[in-house]
């Protein structure tokens, strides 16, 4: 007793002589907890108001932290509400957090972490990963189309696994990269549509993205501007586009199956003529020329044998099919206290309507997340993905595009005796594809493992290091007889390319009290190296099966003239920080900053610094605008920045030389002859883009109106452009230059209203359209001239846009003589057509693009459709110029019924003429803007229809039936095939410079899918 005593007397001497001793030895300790599961919550923070003292809770949720008696905790956490709580006498101070259901408080995924929505100030769209999963496309970015204000998607074409063009507020660039940058769980990709050695062999590009299955994708934000890009600097000018995946997130087993099946047809027919309209057609062009009796036809073709077989193929028929889709998910997820897991298998069939032509897709995929000590965590990701596409000749290449072009309907399939007909030079697609075998096979491996770290002074550490490993092997095999080989049973040739990416990455991230507000620092560092190999061969074989081999050395032990290319390697070293700044949780401020190295570049510009600034005011949390009901949110933001881009080849810096010959058959004094192939350029440097968005968000009525607006411009300068060089160089070859600057400029428009909110039924809308300008500023010295797209159809011309069509102007039909009348470059009227008279014409960008979702909910039924549009912007139809020109060996359309017949006519086509110099050209094929149409189309996306069936056992946690469709209709003066086009490309300038013009381009499919989704 009197040892107790005695205590006590001491305690209240001490705290007479310093009440501030209990309270800097008192600690706080306790546990925080996820209200609804029970599940820890990692990093949370807990602050001392009124002071910079804070904590953050571990891997277990635990804290610890030292306060008063009179101090009140704050406790926050993104996407959960922030509690405060006194201390008052407690040692132990648990809390169940209860999530934020504000959209505010959503957690949206950005450069190396997450913020808060609240916190953004720059411009980012989220689109969930259940709303790719009813839109059938070739690839999961096509799902994207008409979703996100700003971002312009145009799906590639009917072929399957074909990619899309994707342009985040304009072109940029001449012959760097367009395309977005995308990050799949904090990794950057290999994403180029010409990373097989064939690039646009068969009329289509490479798509690594179709690997990708859409099925294991939790959500996607698209980073458009530079506060929210810019984290990713010298690849942030094109937007970034982050993909995260699915993974487990409470505790227990669950299991999900989902399966659909659908059938695709073509969105249009091409209207050829038929055996007997060509005849005519043919016969009135033999006729106008001055020759008399019947006309001697292509292809060895006679009247006669025409007549007796009764020959009238239609060739499109012959090449096109009802395809069939399939697809099977099967996922597992399973959360514990210290391991949570998500397990994902797929497998994907999807038919095109083009005959023979198929992808296929298997995948796994396994995320697990552990949890190593109270302050330790794991994460990986690993995923597995192989894609058969199964290949046709298209567009120019063969197939659907000899249907519409070569492939006459007086040209019979087989000979009498039920053998192939041939001639030489005459194309016959079914024989084609009977002796050909083309597959391209990509397997793709992604995989990452990353460990975070949270020190007791609150500092979080991340430390992580990724795989992607994307290989092609593109196979063909063509019987010997098509290849005019009689002494081989056949040919086969092989494009084998791999790319092995590395990344490695250490970020630590700490908030604290700095003066009015938290302060939020994240510093990070990052290497990456991408290496790319290939290699090319073909051979011969004697066997009769399709020969699937190693371009070294074939199955049957025969030997290939295999090539391996130049290995390229590229890497990059990053340094980078990001400042995040809140003031009473209505001023936010953001800083970026980052430096990049790449070898890319000579030695002097191997780095470039790439820095941004935000800030965003919630004017709504003013106390002159509390009173006002009818406003619940008003958010203004503006940020400035500068980001990069430097996608495009390897070693580009580089000069090349070649030998000639073998040295010991060539040489002068025993010396070998080299001559360059490519002239040097060290001086090359990075493309920059000044960033500026300013823009405002609102909230109307509780948030049942929601505007977003965003005005950007976007400065380009030091532009990539691969430069032809001129012929008094000696180097028949390009070189890479910074050439001149491009400007874009526009403004992006979001509306999400909902219409109806009435018990049990609901509908809601979202809207959202998109305008921009893009022009270019400087070329240097350089000449239209110096850079060319596609075939020679597009140019680069300062004061317009990036790719526009520079062509003699079409004025009329003399209705007189049916003879085209020209423009020359005064505008005079003029019957010769000359290059020398090539302006300027159309515009290739569209006055505005947008997409409209409207969706209706009752009881156990949910109805919605997309409607994506774009009015404006022309399309260069390049094949018309054989299909209503001049009478050739092509076929042509029925437009070429509004063609001159005799004086007097008004008509839309000239007199028909089987002699290419009657044009002028001394060719038929005349570039004019008589081909140039306009592309605005309003289109029928996506419609889908969805019943949760009722809960029949315990068993099945939910259920629902999905009938969806895709492309259903088409509004569009367009004469040609399909508005949305998106042609093969040679090279990244064709890709940049000519996404406007169609040649032969198989058009959009149709798609109908009947699914079942099962969660147990």
């Amino acid at each position: 007793m009197e040892r107790f005593l005695r205590g006590v007397f001491t305690l209240v001497l001490l705290a007479s002589i310093c009440p501030q001793l209990i309270a800097q030895n008192q600690t706080i300790s306790g546990k925080v907890v996820d209200a609804t599961d029970g599940t820890s919550l990692i990093g949370v923070t807990i602050m001392v108001k009124g002071s910079g003292q804070g904590a953050s809770t571990d891997i277990d949720g635990n804290y610890r932290i030292n306060a008063s008696n009179t101090d009140v905790l704050v406790f926050s956490y993104i996407g959960y509400k922030t509690v405060e709580i006194p201390v008052g006498g407690q040692s132990t101070i648990d809390l169940k957090m209860e999530s934020e259901v504000s959209e505010l408080e959503e957690v949206m995924v950005v450069g190396y972490g997450t913020l808060r929505k609240r916190e953004i100030t720059g411009s980012i769209t989220k689109i969930g990963g259940d709303e790719l999963q009813n839109v059938q496309a070739p690839s999961f970015e096509a799902a994207l189309q008409g979703k996100a204000a700003g971002v312009q998607v145009i799906q590639g074409s009917g072929l399957a696994g074909s990619g899309s063009v994707i342009r985040i507020r304009g072109i940029g660039s001449i012959s760097a990269g367009g395309d977005p940058l995308y990050v799949v769980d904090g990794i950057p990709i290999t994403q180029s549509q010409f990373t097989n050695v064939s690039r646009n062999g068969g009329a289509m590009n490479t798509n690594p993205l179709a690997t990708l299955n859409p099925n294991d994708i939790a959500s996607i934000e698209i980073l458009k501007d530079a506060a929210a890009a810019g984290i990713y600097g010298s690849r942030g000018s094109n937007g970034v586009i982050l993909i995260t995946t699915k993974r487990a997130s409470s505790k227990g087993n669950s299991f999900n199956f989902s399966s659909k099946a659908g059938i695709s047809e073509p969105v249009a027919k091409a209207k050829m003529l038929n055996s007997e309209q060509y005849l005519q057609l043919y016969q009135e062009a033999w006729e106008n020329d001055g020759n008399v009796g019947r006309a001697t036809l292509p292809g060895g073709m006679t009247w006669e044998e025409i007549e007796r077989r009764n020959i009238d193929t239609d060739w499109w028929d012959q090449n096109v099919q009802t395809g069939f889709k399939q697809e099977y998910n099967f996922s597992w997820t399973r959360g514990g206290e210290k391991l949570k897991t998500y397990f994902g298998i797929s497998y994907s069939d999807n038919e095109s309507y083009l005959v023979g032509n198929s992808y296929d897709r298997a995948s796994a995929r396994l995320n697990a997340d552990y949890i190593l000590s109270t302050q330790t965590k794991l994460s990986s990701s690993l995923s597995y993905s192989r894609g058969n596409n199964e290949r046709v000749n298209a567009a120019w290449s063969g197939g659907l595009g000899d249907a519409m072009s070569t492939a006459l309907p007086i040209y019979p399939i087989y000979n009498d005796d039920g053998t192939f007909w041939v001639q030489s030079g005459v194309p016959n697609s079914v024989r084609q594809r009977a002796l050909t075998d083309w597959n391209t096979v990509d397997t793709r491996i992604i995989g990452n493992l990353n460990i975070s770290h949270s020190l007791p002074n609150g500092i979080n550490l991340r430390g992580g290091g990724s795989y992607d490993y994307f290989k092609s092997n593109d196979d063909k095999w063509e019987a010997g007889e098509l290849v005019g080989r009689n002494d081989i049973i056949g040919q086969a040739y092989a494009n084998i390319t791999e790319v092995d990416n590395y990344n490695a990455n250490l970020t630590a991230d700490y908030t604290f009290k700095a003066g009015a507000g938290n302060l939020k620092v994240l510093v990070g560092s990052e290497y990456q190296q991408s290496v790319r190999s290939a290699v090319t061969g073909k051979g011969v074989t004697d066997v009769s099966e399709q020969l699937r081999f190693d371009p070294i050395v074939g199955e049957n032990g025969e030997t290939f003239g295999g090539t391996p290319l130049q290995d390229e390697v590229t890497k990059f070293i990053s340094f980078f920080s990001r400042f995040n700044y809140n003031v009473r949780n209505k001023y936010f401020f953001q800083a970026t900053l980052r430096t990049d190295g790449s070898s890319k570049f000579g030695p002097d510009n191997r780095f470039g610094f790439f820095p941004t600034v935000g800030f965003s005011w919630f004017a709504s949390e003013e106390d002159f605008l509390q009173s006002v009901d009818a406003i619940s949110l008003l958010k203004f933001k503006i940020n400035y920045g500068i980001t990069g881009n430097s996608d495009f080849g390897a070693n580009e810096f580089i000069g090349t030389y070649q030998r000639q010959g073998p040295p010991d058959q060539n040489g002068y004094g025993f010396n070998p002859i080299l001559y360059p192939t490519k002239l040097p350029n060290p001086d090359l440097k990075w493309e920059t883009t000044s960033n500026f968005d300013i823009g405002f968000e609102a909230g109307f009525f509780n948030d049942r109106i929601i505007v977003e607006f965003d005005y950007f411009r976007k400065l380009t300068s030091d532009v990539l452009a691969q430069i032809a060089l001129p012929p008094q160089n000696g180097i028949d070859n390009s070189v890479f230059e910074n050439v001149g600057e491009i400007s874009n400029n526009g403004f992006e428009v979001s509306v999400s209203t909902v219409n109806i909110s009435n018990g049990d039924f609901e509908w809601a809308t979202n809207f959202n359209i998109s305008q921009y300008k893009n022009k270019i500023e400087s070329i240097g010295n350089f000449s239209e001239e110096a850079v060319s797209g596609g075939t020679n159809d597009t140019r680069v011309i300062v004061g317009q846009p990036v790719g526009t069509n520079f062509l003699v102007r079409f004025s009329h039909v003399d209705p007189q003589s049916g003879r085209p009348v020209y423009l020359d470059i005064d505008g005079n009227e003029t019957f010769d057509w000359d290059p020398k008279d090539r302006v300027a014409v159309g515009n290739v960008l569209p006055d505005f693009t947008g997409g409209i979702t409207n969706t209706f909910t009752y009881k156990s039924w949910n109805f919605s459709f997309l409607f994506v549009f774009t009015k404006g912007g022309d399309i260069y139809d390049s094949s018309s110029k054989r299909q209503l020109g001049v009478v050739t060996t092509w076929n042509m359309r029925e437009d070429i019924f509004d063609r001159w017949r005799q004086p007097g006519d008004i008509a839309t086509y000239p007199r028909l003429t089987l002699d290419t110099e009657t044009y002028g050209s001394g060719t038929p094929w005349i570039n004019t803007d008589l081909w140039l149409h306009d592309g605005s189309y309003i289109r029928l996306r996506n419609v889908s229809l969805t019943y949760n069936l009722p809960q029949v056992i315990d068993l099945v946690k939910s259920a629902s039936v999905t009938f969806s469709a895709t492309n259903l209709l088409t509004f569009t003066n367009f004469i040609g095939l399909d508005p949305e086009i998106a042609r093969d490309f040679e090279d990244p300038t064709d890709r940049n410079m000519s996404s406007n013009i169609t040649f032969l381009t198989p058009p959009q499919e149709r798609t109908f899918n009947l699914g079942i989704n099962i969660n147990f």
